[in-house]
């Protein structure tokens, strides 16, 4: 046995097991191995409640993805922590959003995005319907995305699509337009066109 392979063969030895436990560490995939179990078993209610769950923790990473998108604060500008939320399909629509607040004196500015829900279909359709779309404000292009911009007497808000599975929502109150278009610019558009 050549020097290289007992090396490659060392190396094996060492880094697969740390694979396997890391994998064994995830929680969805220990929660479905259980919910799996659970169904072998014939315990449906368990396995069923056990899938829930896994679902739960997966809208969550998703969740921690979709914050991540949301920029820190301008300069001059607070920011809260973030936070993301999944909500039943009976409430509201139902989908996952994460949103932050800006704060810079009495000016806020909370943005949102949203995903999995019907309601992006609903807003899809004023984009592409020109006489909904002039009512709710006009149109801008903001990174390359199709926004509406409904902004007057010092606040408003601003809508954007992405890849007609995400909605970004601006709302703003006593803030200047520039700084209201600065916070829409500065939200990884890109970024959330590729998330999973």
């Amino acid at each position: 046995m050549t020097r290289k392979t007992q090396i490659l063969l060392f190396c094996l030895f060492i880094c697969v097991p740390s694979l396997v436990q890391s994998a064994e560490k995830d929680p969805v995939i220990q929660t479905i191995e259980k919910a799996l179990d659970e169904y072998k078993n014939k315990d449906f209610s368990n396995a069923a409640s056990s899938l829930d769950y896994a679902s739960q923790l997966i809208r969550q990473k998703k969740g921690d993805a979709l914050s991540k998108m949301l920029p820190e604060a301008l300069p001059g500008w607070k920011a809260d922590d973030g936070k993301s939320t999944v909500t039943a399909v009976s409430l509201f629509g139902g989908g996952l959003t994460a949103d932050r607040t800006y704060t810079k004196d009495s000016s806020v500015i909370k943005i949102s995005v949203v995903t999995d829900s019907p309601m992006i279909q609903s807003m899809m359709m004023m984009f592409s319907n020109p006489i909904f779309a002039s009512s709710a404000g006009k149109f801008e292009l903001i990174n390359g995305y199709k926004g509406i911009v409904n902004y007057q007497n010092s606040g408003g808000d601003i809508s954007i699509i992405i890849n007609n599975r995400f909605l970004v929502t601006l709302k703003g109150k006593n803030v200047t337009r520039d700084d209201f278009l600065s916070y829409a610019k500065a939200i990884d558009l890109k970024g959330l066109a590729v998330l999973p």
